[in-house]
């Protein structure tokens, strides 16, 4: 608990720098984010938990609050090939927006810790004169054990 206390208290700071307050929904809605820290979710997913806790709590101001974080760079948001959005912490120690692995197959959102593009970014400055703000990069797919998998299903096998 006193890891969200210091988590909520940079978000706090954050939001303050940017001119936003830490207000009772937004509180409750990083409340739940916190309690779920290392899955991704979508906004009804945060809304149904949400709500689960603080029956008061509107779809709206979900929608808001997660778009909000996103601007401030606390979250990050991740589009599937199926267009669903998922939002989670982005890492504070990164410059840049974290690599994902996303398996279309199971959901698995898997974190990419190495920074593939920091030599394309001093390359774009060097050639260019392009200063890059921000960068994300997702790769999308399935895991070999996933296809493995929905082939087992479907009776087809690979080999």
């Amino acid at each position: 608990m006193a890891i969200w206390t210091d988590r909520l208290d940079k978000i706090t700071r954050k939001l303050a720098l940017q001119g936003y307050r830490l207000t009772k929904q937004r509180a409750m809605i990083l409340e739940v984010l916190l309690e779920k820290e290392t899955v991704y979710l979508t906004a009804e997913e945060v809304y149904l938990l949400t709500k689960s806790k603080y029956p008061l709590i509107g779809i709206a101001t979900v929608y808001r609050t997660l778009e909000l974080l996103s601007e401030l760079r606390i979250l990050q948001k991740i589009a599937f090939i199926d267009k669903s959005t998922r939002f989670g912490f982005r890492n504070d120690e990164s410059e840049h927006l974290e690599h994902h692995l996303v398996c279309n197959e199971c959901g698995l959102i898997e974190k990419v810790k190495d920074d593939w593009l920091s030599e394309l970014e001093i390359d774009l400055d060097r050639k260019f004169g392009f200063k890059v703000l921000d960068y994300s990069l997702d790769f999308i797919g399935t895991y070999a054990v996933c296809s493995e998998n929905a082939c087992k299903k479907s009776g087809l096998f690979v080999s």
